[in-house]
């Protein structure tokens, strides 16, 4: 008890530090890749996903979730991000239902960008890059609560300037009496960088909140799930999803909606399973001139 004791004590505390509201200097936050949709399910499922029983990679944004349920899988997803971005992950979970291993690699890789002088004329090129290398563990205290955390280093590259930061992640989830349900609350990207160009890069603090729940037939499984998340630098944001399964979980169709996001809305895809591999695709469309977001990603489970 001392322990789950010590860990919801760590997760108020960062839900408390995020009572202040919106700081005067939010631009000086960054690292906001953390925050961008791992891989195609959870893109798809409103940039949540937490309780999908297909979402393995889900530890990343809640970090008890990956114990929910036993596995063993490597997988790896592509991401046409926005403005020609790209933005790929690898993630190894392994779960035994009493404890979770996860590893995950992200990075955000921005192309080649012109490199001008004060008089616009083009001296070169350099090539922004986010890299994140982290690490999780889960454990079940009781047979209805988990807890989870994760620990991560972050690099951040523009031009000839860069930065580097620790991050951590607190999360539980806890299995009310209600059948097939989950609630989980999570307070993410807690952290210390240095400095890029004299400037101090901070991270932006979050406290996340996702209740899903299931209804099993004979033929399909439905999956519905609502989200929500405040960042100490933006107003609060929240999502709908719902994961469809057929044929004892071999065809999957997923929906989402996202609320109160400045650009983003609507949200798709869906995913095929076939003995050990697992084939995935997302879809997410953004408003505002910005283009279209796709997402494919590869899984093998073992």
């Amino acid at each position: 008890m001392y322990r789950l004791s010590l860990i919801v004590s760590i997760c108020l505390l960062g839900i408390v530090s995020l009572g202040a509201g919106i700081p005067d200097n939010a631009g000086q936050y960054g690292y906001q890749f953390l925050d961008v949709s791992t891989n195609p399910v959870a893109l798809a499922l409103a940039g949540r996903g937490i309780h999908s029983p297909n979402a393995l990679a889900s530890f990343i944004h809640q970090p008890a979730s990956g114990a929910l349920n036993a596995h063993r899988s490597l997988g790896f997803s592509y991401t046409a991000w926005l403005a020609d971005t790209n933005y790929n992950n690898l993630y190894y979970s392994y779960s035994t239902r009493k404890q979770h291993l996860g590893l995950a690699m992200r990075v955000l890789d921005y192309g080649n960008l012109e490199n001008r002088d004060d008089a616009g004329a083009i001296i070169g090129t350099y090539s922004p890059l986010d890299l994140d290398l982290m690490a999780n563990y889960a454990v079940r205290i009781v047979p209805s609560l988990y807890v989870g955390a994760n620990a991560g280093v972050v690099y951040e590259k523009l031009n000839s300037d860069s930065s580097l930061g620790v991050h951590t992640d607190l999360g539980l989830t806890w299995l009310p009496p209600l059948k097939n349900t989950s609630l989980s609350a999570s307070a993410r990207n807690l952290g210390l960088s240095t400095a890029m160009n004299e400037v101090k890069t901070k991270f932006s603090p979050s406290f996340e909140l996702d209740l899903g729940h299931s209804f099993r037939f004979k033929r399909y499984d439905i999956m519905l799930e609502a989200g929500g998340f405040k960042a100490v630098n933006e107003n609060w944001k929240a999502g709908v999803s719902t994961e469809l399964g057929f044929f004892d979980q071999m065809v999957l169709l997923r929906l989402g909606y996202k609320i109160n996001h400045d650009a983003e809305d609507l949200c798709a895809g869906f995913g095929l399973r076939w003995k050990n591999i697992g084939v995935d695709y997302g879809w997410a469309m953004f408003s505002d001139r910005l283009n279209d977001v796709h997402s494919v990603g590869l899984s093998y489970n073992f």
